[in-house]
């Protein structure tokens, strides 16, 4: 982000596109305090994916990015070390998710992308991002999904099964 003219700002604010400029060491201690602070709560009093955990890990797939481009090497993915885990000692997983053994079906709903599901496809389908849509709207498809929140969770449950971190 270019510097203004006049403008000493430390840590790099921006307000005609509302950013900040944060340091890769910063971002990473914020992350452990954030599991840290995940670790000491009630369990089940955080409902997986409607906290948190996946704005932390937004900015820490921007840092990578940022990290690995500033070395001249591509990114490849998440750091799943700094990944939400998928324990039941926090969160309130949403049922038929990936970790529960079942493979993960990707449905394409046009206008809306690509979801993934569990699998078991009764009722209504709903992805692992909780979108919800009728089965005459979409159809299943090959590959992974478009949802950003659905992949992860894929990737998520394929490289840490349940318990693990």
């Amino acid at each position: 982000m270019p510097k203004k003219a006049g403008i000493e700002d430390s840590y790099g604010y921006d307000p005609e596109t509302n950013t900040v400029r944060v340091g890769h060491h910063d971002l990473e201690r914020l992350l452990l305090m954030f599991r840290s602070l995940v670790r000491e709560q009630e369990p089940g009093s955080w409902e997986h994916m409607r906290d948190y955990d996946l704005s932390f890990e937004r900015l820490a797939d921007a840092v990578d990015a940022a990290a690995k481009a500033w070395q001249g090497s591509r990114w490849e993915g998440p750091d799943l070390r700094l990944r939400c885990t998928t324990t039941e000692a926090v969160y309130d997983w949403p049922d038929g998710a990936p970790y529960d053994g079942g493979t993960p079906v990707t449905w394409n709903v046009p206008g809306y992308g690509s979801h993934a599901t569990s699998g078991d496809s009764r009722g209504l389908p709903t992805s692992l991002c909780g979108f919800t849509w009728s089965t005459e709207e979409g159809r299943p498809v090959s590959g992974l999904p478009d949802c950003r929140e659905c992949l992860r969770e894929v990737q998520l449950g394929a490289e840490r099964p349940r318990g693990t971190w």
